[in-house]
């Protein structure tokens, strides 16, 4: 067995396809960041990314719920449903999570990956923690339909120095050097095959590589979504990670040559990013709007304001929340949802929703009331 304490080095070959596939995805991000979209249609593509994100990722994974009943499962007051309606709860809430990581410059760390691993992983009721702790037993993926071993991760003792090697490794001056895609497509691959939990690699392995673009500002406005353009030809996803090597770790998968790989991840990206520009192109106006009024605001009261229309679909409503609505919704303790309403309440973006002393439950204030209905009326148009 190969040591685990030994520096992490990708090693892959930029070739034409790649290059193509980088200079169209530049080309696409460039379009997108600049095209000016009506307010409705920016928030529009944005949570049509999301949820297609959430539910070809958990799709893959086998989750049978169609893109209405994601939006249902997200919806629903608490942890009751199925497991399905609890995993796209989850990976929803691991998007919404990156999102505030990626404005506050958060430090992607072993930390940051296994408080994202807590999140999206799907534990039954109750309190979770804070962070997943990395497996002690051999987890082989095996084919459910032959029962044959697909593949055979390292063994748990391996886990720990593998999975630090990888972080410092994307926090070295050489990984900072590549193309943002480039990087993303390592970061993912190396990840799902060390393989550290014991269940959710894949998912939080796509979430990983989302938040690497989003860090390096190729998220396009909040509208890319990776995970659809796997699902479409599910066996090539595969067949692209398993890039025809050794079930076995130790036999060749513990430094391969990732080029295949890459190839694949750079395509399926300008295919994606390709797509994005199409979309926004159908929706562009050609005289300029001002911003948004929701894009000036952080990205946690961009999520409120989205789980608020989620919930409270009906027009005319002026929905109301509590602080335990916030903890569930951001999976924080009591305590810190009441520090987030309270300094929401500081900034003027909500205020309490009847005069009572003791205050229950909040509104957004008069001066961004009339965001919930662009917003119900962008959503109208993807039932």
């Amino acid at each position: 067995m190969p040591t685990t304490d030994r520096r992490y080095v990708p090693h892959f070959s930029y070739t034409h396809q790649m290059v193509a596939h980088l200079m169209a995805i530049e080309g696409a991000r460039r379009v997108v960041d600049v095209l000016p979209l009506p307010p409705d249609s920016a928030f529009l593509l944005r949570f049509e990314a999301l949820r297609r994100s959430t539910h070809f990722s958990t799709s893959i994974e086998g989750n049978q719920l169609s893109l209405d009943e994601v939006r249902e499962g997200i919806a629903q007051a608490d942890r009751s449903g199925s497991r399905q309606d609890q995993e796209v709860r989850d990976y929803w809430t691991a998007l919404e999570w990156l999102e505030q990581q990626v404005e506050a410059r958060a430090l992607l760390d072993e930390q940051f990956i296994r408080r994202l691993h807590r999140i999206i992983i799907v534990r039954g009721r109750g309190r979770r923690g804070e962070i997943s702790e990395y497996r002690e037993r051999e987890c082989p993926v095996v084919d459910s339909a032959t029962g044959q071993i697909d593949y055979a991760p390292p063994a748990p003792a391996d886990v720990p120095g593998l999975m630090a090697s990888l972080v410092a490794w994307r926090n070295s001056k050489d990984a900072a050097a590549l193309p943002a895609p480039i990087r993303a497509g390592i970061l993912g691959y190396q990840f799902v095959t060390i393989h550290p939990f014991g269940d959710g690699n894949g998912r939080t392995a796509r979430a990983l590589a989302t938040a690497e673009l989003w860090f390096a500002g190729y998220g396009m406005r909040g509208f890319l979504s990776l995970e659809e353009h796997y699902y479409r030809d599910l066996q090539r996803y595969y067949d692209s990670l398993q890039m025809g090597l050794d079930p076995d770790y130790y036999r060749g998968r513990s430094d391969p040559d990732l080029t295949p790989w890459l190839e694949y991840f750079s395509e399926t990206m300008a295919a994606a990013a390709s797509d994005v520009e199409r979309r926004a192109e159908q929706l562009r106006e050609f005289e300029d709007h001002p911003a948004a009024p929701w894009e000036q605001l952080p990205r946690r009261q961009q999520q409120l304001l989205c789980r608020l229309v989620i919930e409270h679909p009906e027009a005319g409503q002026a929905p109301t929340f509590s602080p335990a609505d916030v903890a569930r919704w951001f999976m924080i303790g009591p305590s810190a949802a009441r520090k987030w309403t309270m300094a929401w309440h500081a900034a003027g973006f909500i205020e309490p929703a009847s005069g009572e002393r003791r205050i229950r439950s909040w509104r957004l204030a008069d001066t961004h009331a009339g965001l919930i209905e662009v917003v119900r009326n962008a959503l109208v148009r993807i039932e």
